[in-house]
């Protein structure tokens, strides 16, 4: 089950419009302000944590760092 972060809520990003994560599935969501929307699969505990835990302190920096680089990616539209 998908469920956005309250940590989520904190940020400001100029290009994420949402994020949803499934912890159970090491998977996240990510819908940007442009309309197109990814599913990253096999992403990292230590992401998922850092995210919902409120560990991150810029959502471009997480997501380029953490999803860009170390997760699997389908553009779901």
């Amino acid at each position: 089950m998908f469920f956005t972060p309250s940590a989520f809520n904190a940020f400001k990003s100029s290009a994420i419009k949402t994020v949803d994560v499934n912890e159970s599935t090491n998977q996240v969501k990510i819908e940007f302000n442009n309309g197109k929307s990814y599913l990253y699969s096999n992403v990292a505990d230590e992401t998922l944590y850092a995210l919902t835990l409120g560990n991150v302190k810029s959502l471009g920096k997480w997501f380029n760092e953490s999803l860009v680089k170390n997760a699997d990616a389908f553009q779901l539209a």
